[in-house]
């Protein structure tokens, strides 16, 4: 049976979609209760691959979740970045005299410069880059400041209106009463960094397995979100074509590889009554070729944003679409000519980067439900 302090989540990777029930323990802890998964078409350019598998799926995870707890009512459902869009807004507050800043003036201030208001985008998440009071002071936030005068850099993320209609319409016709919407990769960066690492801006790469998302953090917001449709797939999918192999023993022999071996020998391995053998130097060189590939693109993707980077900063890796290649960091490092380092969950048994939006979903949505909690006590006692 479910308690009230259960969450319950479900990830949509562009593989698998994946359900998560736990129990909190503590304000950035849980413990896993059940876990189930479905492999779907997943999704490319923005769209579907095959639209009709979605809702079913969703429905059908939940209700294996259901089989060991209670009937589902609030869900935290994980967008990717491909059905989503970041957009900062500047503003600036006078008042007639200092005032003290509430959180009701927060959420007006929220509700005012909504950028999605009239567009084809829904809004799931607004924060702030940074605020500035009247004497100058650069804070988190302005709850509880007495100030004339408050500068402000917002940040929304939207999902794409029609995405988000299809989504909650078909699990609220199942029964969920509430569908909370989160960005599955920025939950990931607030989950695998520190509020002072982020306060230094940082740059992730999410690489999976038919897309790559690129974002940019300032503190707790978004700045960036790029994203691709290649990723981690594109390694057997290009051992299948050059070497004429089904795309499963490609896959097979693309979780040998090791890029630190020093170009000898061969790969040996035996997929159903066959037995394959290829030389190391030429797979190791198919394989750097597509990392090639991931990391132009990545380049791009930085290149591209608004917000400007140094070119020293480390750029940080997670996903699963190049976890399993051995050494892929130090040549990825090696493409881009400055450090490359892996991001991964410290949490036991989820210490992997291909858990990062997993982890990073669950624990916004207990911070989500504490929020929530405080909200109602502070409508009951007007606090």
């Amino acid at each position: 049976m479910s308690k009230s302090s259960d969450i319950v989540v479900i990830d949509i990777g562009s593989k698998c979609i994946c359900a998560y029930i736990a129990e909190r323990l503590s304000d950035d802890n849980f413990a896993l209760k059940n876990t189930c998964l479905i492999e779907y078409s997943g999704y490319s350019e923005g769209k579907w691959i095959k639209q009709e598998e979605i809702i079913p799926s969703l429905i059908k995870l939940i209700e294996l979740i259901e089989r060991s707890s209670a009937k589902v009512k609030t869900l935290y459902l994980g967008i990717p970045a491909q059905f989503c869009v970041v957009r900062t807004v500047y503003e600036k507050l006078v008042f007639p005299k200092p005032k003290k800043f509430t959180s009701y003036d927060l959420e007006d201030l929220y509700n005012e410069n909504d950028p999605f208001a009239e567009s084809g985008y829904t809004r799931i998440h607004a924060d702030a880059v940074y605020f500035f009071n009247d004497k100058g002071e650069r804070v988190h936030s302005p709850v509880g400041t007495v100030t004339s005068f408050l500068k402000a850099q917002l940040s929304y993320i939207g999902v794409e209106t029609d995405v988000y209609s299809f989504l909650k319409q078909g699990l609220m016709r199942y029964g969920v009463k509430t569908v909370n919407f989160i960005q599955s990769e920025y939950a990931a960066s607030l989950a695998l960094f520190s509020e002072e690492e982020r306060d230094a801006g940082v740059i992730l790469a999410d690489i999976g397995y038919l897309a790559t998302s690129v974002l940019y953090v300032g503190g707790d917001a978004l700045l960036e979100l790029k994203t691709f449709s290649l990723g981690g797939s594109l390694i057997p999918m290009g051992l299948s074509e050059a070497l004429g192999i089904s795309f499963n023993v490609a896959t097979a022999l693309a979780n040998k590889v090791n890029l630190g071996y020093k170009d000898e020998g061969e790969y040996t391995l035996k997929y159903e009554a066959s037995t394959y053998s290829f030389p190391v130097e030429q797979i190791n060189g198919m394989v750097r070729e597509c990392i090639q590939c991931l990391v132009t693109y990545i380049k791009k993707a930085i290149n591209a944003f608004r917000f400007e980077t140094s070119p020293y900063a480390t750029i940080f890796l997670t996903g699963g679409g190049l976890s399993e290649i051995r050494f892929a960091r130090e040549y990825v490092s090696k493409c881009f000519g400055r450090s490359v380092e892996i991001a991964q969950p410290a949490v036991p048994n989820f210490d992997k980067p291909y858990y990062s939006t997993a982890v990073g979903l669950l624990k916004q949505g207990m911070a989500n439900e504490k929020k929530e909690t405080f909200g109602f006590f502070k409508r009951l006692f007007r606090f």
